[in-house]
């Protein structure tokens, strides 16, 4: 009875820890390319905070709508066109519009460590839910750090970029509740990206418009 016992209560505790990934079925890393934009909101992105490798965004023109949300929630995963807070006596340089995309909602708690999101303990699963530069994940920045046909300063580089997210800021460990009407944002190239690992959330009326894509060249 008493081994029974034991049994049952391990099997318990293995349940309870593992936790099931929080994956996202709907957001595609494809960039909608947008044929015309009659009638459209055109933002002309100067900056690679969204970057994914192939500077995706970076001096493109950028299709916003800025009524979508009106009429919709926003949702994990989107690219949306946003207001930055003022920060007072800090060294952050901020534009005064940005795109970024949205991580946690509001009532989420969330947690970084070593580069990796988590969402109410959850791992989040998903093409954006770790740290990337330059398009590369960190097994992918460790493979390239150890490259022999790149110059020395270029895997230094690389392997600063490695340690970077080892060693993650302790803050972003903590585990955060996102506040009711507010969001937690994220920059596709962490290493580009002011958002809410420095400023904190921002609130829905600071999101101005959802990206629905990039004006054809």
């Amino acid at each position: 009875m008493r081994l029974s016992v034991f049994h049952l209560l391990i099997t318990v505790l293995l349940t309870a820890c593992t936790v099931e990934p929080l994956k996202d079925n709907v957001t595609k890393q494809d960039i909608n390319i947008i044929n015309s934009v009659e009638g459209m909101n055109v933002y002309s992105h100067r900056y690679d905070n969204m970057d994914r490798g192939h500077h995706e965004f970076d001096g493109i023109d950028i299709v916003v709508d800025q009524t979508y949300y009106k009429s919709n929630d926003v949702q994990r995963g989107e690219i949306v066109f946003y207001k930055n807070p003022k920060l007072e006596n800090s060294k952050i340089n901020l534009s005064e519009n940005e795109i970024v995309r949205i991580v946690a909602l509001p009532g989420e708690k969330i947690r970084i460590d070593k580069g990796q999101i988590y969402i109410n303990g959850r791992k989040l699963d998903t093409f954006y839910g770790q740290a990337h530069r330059l398009g590369m994940n960190i097994e992918e920045l460790q493979v390239t750090a150890n490259r022999s046909d790149l110059a020395d300063n270029i895997r230094e580089n690389f392997k600063g970029n490695v340690k970077f997210i080892q060693e993650s800021d302790e803050t972003n460990k903590i585990e955060l509740k996102v506040p009711e009407g507010q969001y937690y944002i994220i920059g596709d190239d962490w290493f580009r990206s002011a958002d809410s690992r420095h400023f904190g959330t921002i609130p829905k009326d600071n999101i101005l418009g959802k990206v629905l894509g990039v004006v054809k060249k």
